[in-house]
């Protein structure tokens, strides 16, 4: 015999065909559950952005090269110089005895460029004897877009002085902008030391890892990695020489057109082709 509540509760049951939306959160269109999918998508994002924004750092490779000047400011030719300000740093080139108007420093500044900076502050000064440096023009020169996305820049700025703004000549500087991992900036390059870490007995021989630092694995003395007898370990293949593009030679050259084409080779080929690592290397022979 069916009671009252039982019919009641009979009534309340679906029957027939479940619809689309059935047990699904939020709206029949799904815009809630699209919204949904993509929050951990746009949160992984967002997470590899902050990764990239607070483990690089922005390095500038800033060449002065020459500069031509309106006028002569002193008796005699003048001995000028370059002073250069990137956010709280300060460069300068060595003096041009007796450059003039036409003075060439051929000079390569290094640094790294504090978030937010994009303008570079320029200082040509006429070295003196016995009294204080004059400072003959400036410049401030903004970073371009192409330079801040990695392109090569070759320009000439216009100098402002005695003579009005952007009417004291000009100077040839390049800008070279690329980013490095954070730890590269403030840890040794690989021309320092390596890490020595003695692995304890208790833990094992495991591989440990320093970010940005070349880390060697070491034994104790008299005591080798312990071996397999019974594996044939695979021969070790010599690398094969590596041969440097005929692009990448000729996009050498023209960032360093006072090497000669032997020199960047046997810079390409040291580095198998890394750019990065030849540019830093030729960076590096042209301060010597």
């Amino acid at each position: 015999m069916t009671t009252p509540k039982y019919v009641e509760q009979r009534s309340r049951v679906m029957l027939g065909n479940l619809p689309d939306d059935f047990l699904r959160v939020g709206s029949p269109n799904g815009e809630n559950s699209s919204n949904a999918a993509s929050q951990p998508r746009q949160a992984a994002q967002h997470a590899q952005q902050n990764y990239n924004q607070h483990n690089t750092a922005t390095q500038i490779t800033l060449g002065v090269i020459q500069a031509q000047l309106a006028k002569n400011y002193s008796l005699t030719k003048m001995d000028p110089y370059v002073r250069v300000r990137i956010g709280h740093s300060v460069f300068e080139t060595h003096t041009d005895i007796r450059g003039g108007r036409y003075p060439n420093w051929n000079k390569t500044i290094t640094s790294y460029i504090p978030r937010g900076i994009k303008t570079i502050h320029i200082e040509v000064f006429d070295e003196h004897t016995l009294t204080p440096d004059e400072r003959i023009a400036y410049a401030d020169y903004v970073l371009t877009d192409e330079a801040l996305q990695g392109q090569f820049i070759d320009t000439w700025v216009p100098l402002s002085g005695k003579q009005g703004p952007e009417k004291e000549g000009q100077i040839n500087i390049t800008v070279y902008i690329r980013s490095v991992p954070y730890w590269s900036s403030v840890m040794p390059g690989p021309a320092a030391a390596p890490l020595m870490v003695v692995p304890q007995s208790n833990f094992g021989c495991w591989p440990y890892y320093v970010s940005g630092q070349p880390v060697t694995v070491g034994y104790p003395v008299g005591q080798q990695p312990l071996q397999n007898p019974n594996y044939h370990y695979p021969a070790q293949q010599q690398p094969q020489p590596y041969q440097p593009s005929e692009d990448d030679i000729k996009q050498m050259q023209e960032m360093f057109p006072t090497y000669d084409r032997e020199v960047i080779i046997g810079v390409l080929e040291n580095f198998r082709g890394n750019k990065d690592e030849a540019i830093t290397s030729l960076l590096a022979l042209s301060d010597k």
